[in-house]
């Protein structure tokens, strides 16, 4: 075999519970470099309930969080440190932990049966293939760019990248090039399956930003529905959607302008789906292919029409910024749209969706407004006021008492 357009790796097989293949290998910085590739998940613009959803040009595998310039000067400097440690002998400049690496190409068996023709360098142009032989102890990745996705310790990559780039001699550099990474390489999985890795690592090894992690799960294909999933498009929906009113309120990835996190709004539909939720009986329905959650969306807009109608003082209105029309809580003065307001507002769907379910939609809001203008506007002005008895803090606490207030000032205890 031909292996000249090729990394040969020596790996050994990992076998836990998983359905793909787990190799165990190392791999050079200099060879990463060249077949490395690596993703930030971006927040989507797509509408999950409409048949107009918005066409964006982000790649499917988008996942990984950003990274962040503080830890790689960190990881930079400690290199730094142990680089002139290494000189004395002295260094303790290690990366014991694996980066985790997905090939995503189908591997060929039999390398040795491969065609030399095949492999020479006319054919090997554009090649992205990675072949295993027979008794999987070694693998052939092409050299070919954005061959090899980081899953997992992206930071760890570009901080030595970061060091290796502020070196001022060809000796310094040969050093850094020849540096190891233990790699643990994912071959076949898909990127849904990748993607609940990395979410899977991270969430539950180290800490990691849980609209990322509700985005990640949230984001499976509709063959595999579960709760996460259709809170996500909830999420998406009522983000994204021209005739929500909360259209751009919600910070998707837990980011950028907005008022309260994908996170939180997640996990509010997520206790409407429990036994004894309001819409346990449609969450059941859903799981078996049913179509009776179509109705969430449209209630959730009608419902919020009828609190910003009913609470409109304190309902929030947009800025612009650099030319764009935003949300931002430190131009926001009551908390209705914030945690504590929203987490008392969604609490109270287990009461109000019973009285409205068999509503026609185009009088679906007016009913709404009926019940919750028991609570006058000039009366919410106060109640949802920053200085008021339910400013100060945003916990699940404050959140349940709110609930409860509101729930006995509108009589539906």
């Amino acid at each position: 075999m031909n292996t000249a357009n090729y990394y040969e790796v020596k790996v050994m097989k990992l076998r836990q519970i998983q359905t793909g293949i787990v190799l165990i290998g190392k791999l050079k910085f200099s060879e990463l470099s060249v077949i490395h590739r690596l993703t930030e998940r971006k927040e989507s613009l797509i509408d999950p309930f409409s048949e107009n959803s918005i066409k964006i040009n982000h790649e499917d595998e988008e996942f990984q969080r950003r990274l962040r310039p503080n830890k790689l000067n960190k990881i930079a400097i400690y290199l730094e440190e142990q680089f002139l440690l290494y000189k004395k002998h002295k260094s303790l400049g290690l990366f014991p932990t694996s980066i985790i690496v997905a090939i995503d190409h189908d591997p060929y068996y039999h390398a040795n049966e491969l065609n030399e023709k095949f492999l020479n360098e006319k054919y090997f142009k554009g090649l992205s293939t990675t072949f295993i032989n027979e008794d999987q102890t070694k693998l052939y990745i092409p050299k070919s760019h954005r061959i090899a996705l980081i899953v997992d310790g992206q930071h760890r990559f570009y901080g030595l990248k970061r060091f290796y780039n502020s070196l001022k001699t060809s000796e310094d550099k040969q050093i850094i090039e020849d540096f190891e990474f233990p790699i643990t390489f994912l071959i076949g999985f898909d990127i849904y399956q990748v993607g609940k890795v990395f979410a899977t690592v991270n969430f539950t090894q180290k800490p990691v930003n849980r609209s990322l992690y509700y985005d990640i799960f949230g984001s499976v294909p509709d063959i595999e529905r579960n709760d996460i999933k259709l809170a996500h498009d909830l999420a998406l929906h009522l983000n994204n959607n021209d005739e929500s009113p909360i259209q751009g309120m919600i910070k998707m990835l837990g980011t950028g302008y907005g008022l309260f996190s994908q996170s939180f709004f997640v996990e509010k539909m997520l206790m409407h789906f429990k036994e004894g939720g309001a819409w346990e009986g449609i969450y059941a329905d859903y799981l078996d292919r049913g179509e009776q959650y179509k109705k969430l969306p449209e209630f959730m807009k009608e419902y919020l029409k009828a609190v910003e109608q009913a609470y409109n003082t304190p309902w929030p209105r947009k800025f612009e910024k650099e030319g764009e029309l935003v949300y931002s809580p430190f131009r926001y003065d009551y908390i209705l749209c914030k945690t504590t307001g929203l987490g008392a507002i969604f609490r109270l769907v287990k009461e109000i969706y019973p009285l409205v379910e068999d509503v026609a939609i185009d009088e679906m809001k007016d009913k709404i407004v009926s019940i919750l203008s028991k609570i006058s506007d000039k009366e919410s002005a106060n109640l949802f006021s920053k200085n008021g008895p339910y400013g100060e803090g945003g916990g699940e606490g404050l959140q349940y008492k709110l609930y409860r207030y509101l729930k006995n000032k509108l009589n539906l205890g």
